[in-house]
């Protein structure tokens, strides 16, 4: 999935699990005769140097284009708007190195603070 110019679904449901974090757009959840086929719109795995590095617990807020992501060791503040992620753990802050396109990658965080 490219992010150029999709935003976060109007009705998004979440899953967490220690697979990672899955994204469904709620809209497809009205007709029952697509239940079984409902595809993720966004899957980010939990690996590491992923954005999700760690068991992700429960989505603790959502606000227009941001999520926040309860981790077992962290919380990641992923920005669709932006196409970006950042975590806050006891050591501080980190910006994910790449987009969110890039989530499962592998591409690290940097320590901003």
């Amino acid at each position: 999935m490219t992010l150029e110019s999709d935003t976060l679904p109007a009705k998004p449901f979440f899953t967490c699990s220690p697979e990672g974090l899955v994204i469904v757009d709620g809209g497809q959840m009205n007709d029952p005769s697509r239940l079984a086929f409902i595809e993720p719109w966004m899957n980010f795995k939990n690996g590491e140097s992923n954005v999700i590095d760690g068991v992700p617990r429960r989505v603790a807020s959502w606000y227009g284009q941001q999520i926040t992501v309860e981790c077992e060791s962290s919380t990641v503040h992923i920005d669709f708007g932006e196409g970006r992620a950042r975590k806050v753990t006891p050591d501080g802050e980190f910006v994910y190195l790449g987009t969110l396109d890039e989530r499962n990658d592998g591409m690290g965080y940097i320590a901003v603070s």
